[in-house]
């Protein structure tokens, strides 16, 4: 959701930025950041969690927001 938006922006990084890190499609954040679920996996979930300095925990609820 615009959690996931402002603290990716916080850290410098564009969408294309946090998936090459995380290891998944562009397309798949622009979904997570919309709400919307982009079917991903719990590992994948868990690194952009990291990657965001948040818990898999918040990230999962920012999405069901």
């Amino acid at each position: 959701g615009l959690g996931d938006v402002y603290k990716r922006q916080e850290q410098g990084l564009s969408q294309t930025d946090l998936a090459k890190i995380v290891g998944c499609k562009p397309s798949n954040i622009s979904d997570l950041e919309r709400g919307r679920r982009p079917g991903l996996t719990t590992r994948t979930e868990q690194r952009i969690a990291d990657a965001l300095g948040v818990s898999r925990a918040e990230l999962v609820a920012e999405k069901k927001s």
